[in-house]
């Protein structure tokens, strides 16, 4: 029997070595225009509750662009669990972990893998269970990540960046929340690099140019050089901070603040007297020799001084000028205020109801005609069948009408809210653009009368500047000169004063060269003096030891004499004891020989019996 042949088995689908799994759905499957988005989805229904990437992907993007931005309405999803193939076991799919809890279409949504990533990094229990650690975190979801840019059909400007480890521990213990947006939304300062200067110049604005140029002419027409190149400088920055590139929308909110940036911008800057390195405070006198230059440094220090608080006065003064002038400025706000006063929501709505009105309304009759033409036909070709048969194609029509009624009537609705919510939509971005564009007229508008104030400003400041320095140069070289005279008048005053000086100190060496000669001239008087009488005394002394000299000789004499008789008598004695002595030894020697032979005299006498004994 037919009907009892085994169905064909469809191949299976190959859902990728990462897919999606929705566990706990609560999507309206039974809605017409859900089950017609599934429908068109790839193989969803064939796999359902197995996704693809690509299709979970392809399937969030279609509910989010025709029924929750249409309708405004948020669309359930379930919780959706992703999946990786085993790789012990290719047939076998093993949980990452990871999984998007709750999930729900939201108009304001980027795409699922943002949505999955900022639920798992702010998710209670993932940031306090301990044996997770963040490196096992970041691998899951970068595995995630990369599954969704190779086989989800994301680009990496549609994926979020994980947060460093520093980031995820701060916003655990001060329990913050990650929301971590595309990388296309997400606004890097980039880094500043250095063009030629002819691209630089190619791409200033025209505004720029304008003001290059006003400070260029006021540049020429002012003096000395170095104030010119200090005004060039301000003009420069200004136009700097004026000609920053701005977007309506910044334009709007930042217009005040540019425009305040702009006059705290301006400044009137002077040049500055040269001073010498000298010590201003040192005490000095119009005759030394720093006079001239340590007057100069005060002064000039002084002049230095006063350019400054002539500069900042000035600028001050212009300030508060430029912003007087623009607080009287009349900001025209009639169209912006007549662009979001105007009701121009229901003319569209009406447009719109009225045409699809108008449609339905010949749909249903065709509709209705050809049910009709149906039935008629029905009948005559039914007329013999029984009356049961008519009543039944009766209520068939009926219920034919009223689905059909109900059905296109539904459509309607659907298409005519669907249809004003795009065009209010579009509606709402071009008033959004027209508005921003007129606020950034204004406050282009303003931006540019505060630069040619500044322009203006800065080239009359700077001639009065000019003015004021040499002025001061002026009068700086005749204090100089002034204090020259002085100088050099207390110069000559210093040299008489000097040289008669030195007369009476060299008069007064005289004096005391006389002086000293006089009194050298009494003490040689008292030295004669006592040299004369030093004299007598010793020719006294002389006589006495003249007399006493002649008494030693005579003593002198006698001791000689004396001396000659006791060297006499010490010889004799001498040749006494030469004889005694001689005598002596004498004596003692034979005193020796005496002793020696009395000792050796037995010996003798046994020598003699021996040879006696010995001879026959």
């Amino acid at each position: 029997m037919h009907w009892l042949k085994a169905k064909k088995r469809q191949p299976p689908v190959d859902l990728g070595d990462y897919r999606a799994q929705v566990v706990k759905s609560t999507l309206d499957r039974d809605n017409p225009l859900i089950k017609q988005l599934l429908a068109d989805t790839g193989q969803v229904t064939q796999t359902w509750p197995n996704l693809k990437l690509d299709e979970l992907k392809t399937l969030t993007e279609k509910i989010q662009q025709n029924v929750a931005i249409a309708t405004g309405e948020l669309v359930p999803l379930g919780d959706i669990s992703f999946l990786t193939v085993d790789p012990k076991n290719p047939k076998k799919t093993v949980e990452t972990g990871l999984t998007w809890e709750n999930a729900v279409v939201r108009g304001d949504m980027e795409n699922f893998v943002v949505e999955t990533v900022n639920q798992v990094l702010n998710d209670e229990q993932v940031r306090l269970a301990d044996d997770l650690t963040y490196q096992e975190l970041t691998d899951a979801l970068t595995a995630f990540l990369t599954a969704s840019h190779e086989l989800g059909g994301f680009t990496d400007q549609e994926l979020p960046t994980l947060p460093s480890e520093d980031e995820y521990i701060e916003a655990v213990e001060h329990n913050e929340l990650f929301n971590r947006l595309p990388q296309r939304l997400v606004v890097r300062d980039e880094p500043t690099t250095d063009q030629p200067e002819q691209t630089v110049k190619s791409s200033q604005p025209q505004s720029e140019t304008t003001l290059s140029e006003a400070s260029s002419q006021a540049a020429n027409d002012a003096e000395p050089a170095s104030a010119v190149s200090q005004a060039a400088t301000a003009v420069a920055d200004a136009a700097s901070v004026a000609t920053q590139p701005v977007m309506p929308a910044a334009a709007t909110a930042d217009s005040t603040l540019t425009i305040a940036k702009l006059i705290q911008a301006f400044q009137v800057k002077t040049s500055f007297f040269k001073t010498k390195p000298l010590d201003e405070k040192q005490t000095v006198v119009p005759e030394s020799d720093d006079y001239v230059d340590v007057m100069m440094v005060r002064e000039t220090k002084e002049a230095n001084a006063f350019m400054q608080q002539t500069a900042d006065k000035v600028a001050d003064a212009y300030r508060e000028t430029l912003t007087q002038n623009i607080a009287d400025v009349h900001e025209d706000t009639q169209a912006i205020d007549d662009l979001l006063t105007t009701d121009w929501q229901t003319p569209i709505k009406q447009q719109v109801t009225q045409r699809h009105t108008k449609d339905y309304g010949n749909r249903l009759d065709n509709s209705l005609a050809a049910l009709d033409n149906d039935y008629q036909q029905a009948v005559a070709e039914e007329e013999q069948h029984h009356e049961q048969t008519l009543t039944k194609l009766e209520q068939q029509l009926t219920i034919d009408k009223a689905k059909t009624t109900a059905k296109l009537t539904g459509d309607r609705d659907q298409i005519i809210q669907h249809e004003i919510a795009q065009i209010i939509t579009t509606q709402k971005q071009y008033i959004e653009q027209e508005v921003q564009q007129l606020r950034y007229n204004q406050a282009e508008f303003k931006r540019h009368k505060v630069i040619d104030q500044i322009v203006a400003g800065q080239k009359e400041a700077n001639d009065l500047m000019t003015k004021a320095y040499r002025q001061l140069s002026s009068d700086l070289e005749v204090r100089r000169q002034d204090f020259i005279k002085e100088h050099e008048h207390a110069l000559g005053i210093r040299e008489d004063s000097d040289k008669a000086q030195a007369e009476k100190e060299r008069l007064q060496f005289a004096n005391a060269e006389v002086l000293n000669l006089e009194k050298r001239h009494d003490q040689l008087k008292s030295v004669k003096m006592d040299l004369e009488g030093q004299i007598g005394q010793l020719q006294a002394e002389s006589s006495k030891w003249q007399f006493r000299a002649e008494t030693a000789q005579e003593d002198l004499e006698r001791v000689k004499q004396q001396l000659v008789e006791v060297n006499q008598q010490y010889e004799h004695r001498l040749q006494s004891d030469q004889v005694d002595l001689a005598q002596h030894q004498e004596l003692a020697q034979q005193a020796r020989q005496a002793k020696l032979a009395k000792w050796l005299h037995p010996f003798k006498n046994r020598q003699k019996e021996t040879k006696h004994v010995s001879q026959p």
